[in-house]
This record gives C-alpha cells, structure tokens and sequence, in this order.
C-alpha cells in the first residue's frame, strides 16, 4: 500500500519538492514531547507529516498529522476508496472555532488539490471548492462535514468527500487534538465505524516512539 506521500513523489517535481520540504520540517516535529499513536488493522497504512504541510503553508495551524489510510484508498473500484483517518496534534493551541475550521479544511484540501492536478496536469480549480460544516446536536465540538471538489489523485472527478470531525483540548498535554474521518461513503456505510474504532486508539507517546504499520 502505497503512502499520500508516496504518491506525491511520483506526480511532480514540484509536489516533491513541497514533501521534502515535509520531510526536513518532521525533523523539528520529532523535537516535540508528544505525538499521537494511531492503531490500525492489518493492510492500513500511514504517515506522520508536520503541519502545516508543503502543499498547504498557508495554514495558519502548526503541529503533525498523523493518518491511517483504507486498504482501497487509492482505487477508485474500492468500496473503501479515498477513506481514512487521521488527527491534527496542535500543541499548545487553543480550540478552533467553526470559522477558523472551515478555513483551514479548505486551505488544506485546496492546496493539496492544486499539488496533485499540476502534477497530472488536470484542469482543477480549487476556488470552486465548497465546504459545509454542520454541528452535531448534543456533541459538543463535534460536526459533519462535506467536501464538494474534484478528487485528483486517481479519477479527476467531482466527489463529495464526507467527514467527521471532533475536537478536544488536552490540558495534560497542552494543545488541542483535532479526530477527523475522511469517506465519500454515505454515513451509514461499514467504513464509517471501522474510521472511529482508529479514532477512538489515539493515544499519547513520546514523538520518538510513534510507530507506522505499513503493510
């Protein structure tokens, strides 16, 4: 299973200049205290990248990434195509509001888009990208969310990308942990609990004892 980061590298020189940007910025991530272990079925893969990333500088949000990718994340026949789950660790960082999430959401998946299409040469405008938080009733800081764009890694298509998103501050830790699940799938699919059950693993290491299991 081939990592976001992997597939980057083989599109573009200009995208692999921004991931080897993400690669010496891991070296200043790995400086930090803390980082966050996520536990995945066999087949999942994942990486560790720092925020913001090569794609998106225009982030305002700094800490790492961690994600956990479907085994059919990059095969669009796949009933778990372009699903997974991932955490932004933002040390020292107080909770966002819903604004300021919407418009790092867009900066990110924007800037990501335009990484890939100039590498495929596809003809992707990401300004017309809409995003639209909703928030769960009785759950506080938690919403769904969807993503209308062109999804630019295997099809060059629209695609509404589906979230879960739910943020908690950590005073132990001091920052602030950002749960998000990623599928095009419709929440009721199977997708969806296996995404939370990865979630639900997060849990504190030393950013030296972070492990992958890539398979």
């Amino acid at each position: 299973m081939r990592t976001l980061t992997a597939v980057l590298l083989g599109l573009s020189l200009s995208v692999a200049a921004c991931f080897a940007q993400d690669a010496a910025d891991n070296s200043a991530a790995g400086a930090a205290k803390q980082t966050v272990q996520l536990e995945a079925p066999e087949k999942w893969s994942g990486e560790t990248i720092t925020l913001p990333p090569g794609f998106a500088r225009d982030m305002a949000i700094k800490g790492v990434e961690v994600i956990r990718f479907a085994p059919g994340m990059f095969d669009p026949q796949a009933e778990d195509f372009f699903s997974y789950a991932l955490v932004f660790w933002l040390p020292e960082s107080k909770p966002l509001t819903e604004k300021q999430l919407h418009d790092e959401f867009l900066k990110y998946y924007r800037g990501l888009a335009t990484a890939v299409a100039r590498g495929r040469k596809l003809g992707v405008d990401p300004q017309n990208f809409k995003l639209k938080l909703t928030a769960v009733e009785k759950k506080p800081h938690t919403w769904r969310a969807e993503l209308e764009w062109a999804e630019p890694f295997r099809t060059g298509q629209a695609q509404t990308l589906r979230f879960t998103i739910s943020s908690s501050e950590s005073a132990e830790h001091n920052g602030l942990l950002i749960s998000i699940a990623a599928s095009p799938q419709p929440h009721e699919h199977a997708i969806w609990k296996q995404l939370d059950t990865i979630l639900k693993s997060a849990k504190f290491v030393p950013a030296n004892e972070e492990k992958l299991d890539s398979n």
